[in-house]
């Protein structure tokens, strides 16, 4: 008799834990795996309301905060392309190039809320975790490159003026990269003369580390990345050249494209948003200056020329 009220109470309590694992976990990984998909779909009407101070609860404002920022994107990016109707075949572009690069984190995080949701596997839960916060983060880089270039292509952003040490900022970003390049086994040779030009500092700062960026990425590992500053009669050539594979002539006038990549399988082989040369492109038009890419003898030349500072 014992043994039968034993049992029954085993299994009353392997109920209630049930019911409790289905309330407090299951029941957030649902709804969060609900709010992916509708965020795949561009629907941001709905918003998750689990106030939990845990992981869930800190990941459901993150999603919500993500959502809100991708609306107020969109719906901005609509109203200002609905001015131009010649913006039309740009238009499509844009919304064809947003949707394919969130299209791959959104699905990483629909799956991991999913595997997280299944309990398939506890001791990856960690895991799968930290890819739904990698895949948020490279979303908001993605929305914050989407906003910068927007108001660079406005046509209402003016530019100030000031004294910029372009040297400066080079070794600066030859710094903050030093993880990539160490990574990847990259020589990097400096020929930088000591001048000063024209510009808006945090412009040219976001220039030369997209154009550095850049070249990182594709500069084959163990091999040179060569970066010139030369200060010339009237103005200072700047140069980043990557030794790697060349860009085909006819995708020349194409590579400052929104979201252009060479390689026509559009693949994230590489990294990157898609839209850092396209930012370049815009803040050195905001600087009316000369700028171009060719390809070397072994690799690829970025280039752009600044105003020198008159020091008189």
């Amino acid at each position: 008799m014992i043994i039968i009220y034993i049992i029954a109470f085993v299994l009353i309590l392997s109920l209630v834990v049930c019911l409790y694992y289905s309330r407090i976990i299951t029941k957030p990984l649902l709804k969060i795996n609900e709010a992916t998909k509708k965020i795949m779909q561009f629907q941001f009407q709905d918003k998750l309301s689990i106030k939990s101070k845990n992981e869930i609860g800190e990941l459901s404002s993150n999603i919500n905060q993500l959502s809100e920022r991708m609306e107020g994107y969109i719906n901005q990016l609509k109203t200002d392309l609905e001015k131009e109707k010649k913006l039309e075949q740009t238009r499509k572009d844009f919304i064809a190039g947003v949707s394919h690069e969130l299209k791959t984190p959104l699905s990483v995080m629909q799956i991991s809320a999913s595997m997280l949701q299944d309990g398939i596997a506890p001791e990856m839960n960690q895991y799968y975790w930290e890819a739904l916060e990698k895949e948020i983060e490279k979303m908001n880089v993605l929305i914050d490159e989407m906003l910068n270039l927007a108001k660079y292509e406005s046509g209402t952003y003016q530019i100030q003026m000031e004294q910029v040490n372009i040297g400066n900022l080079i070794q600066k970003a030859a710094k903050d990269l030093q993880v990539q390049i160490k990574e990847k086994s990259l020589h990097i040779k400096l020929n930088i003369d000591n001048v000063c030009v024209k510009g808006k500092t945090h412009l040219l700062e976001q220039v030369i580390t997209n154009l550095f960026t850049n070249a990182i990425r594709y500069t084959d590992a163990n091999r040179t990345i060569v970066i010139d500053v030369n200060e010339k009669q009237h103005d200072v050539y700047i140069g980043f050249e990557n030794k790697g594979a060349h860009i085909a002539e006819e995708n020349i006038d194409k590579i400052w494209d929104q979201f252009y990549r060479v390689d026509k399988s559009r693949k994230r082989v590489y990294g990157g948003t898609g839209l850092g040369l396209s930012i370049v492109k815009n803040i050195l038009d905001l600087h009316n200056v000369k700028y171009g890419v060719t390809n070397t003898k072994d690799g690829v030349l970025f280039y752009f020329h600044l105003e020198k500072w008159d020091t008189k």
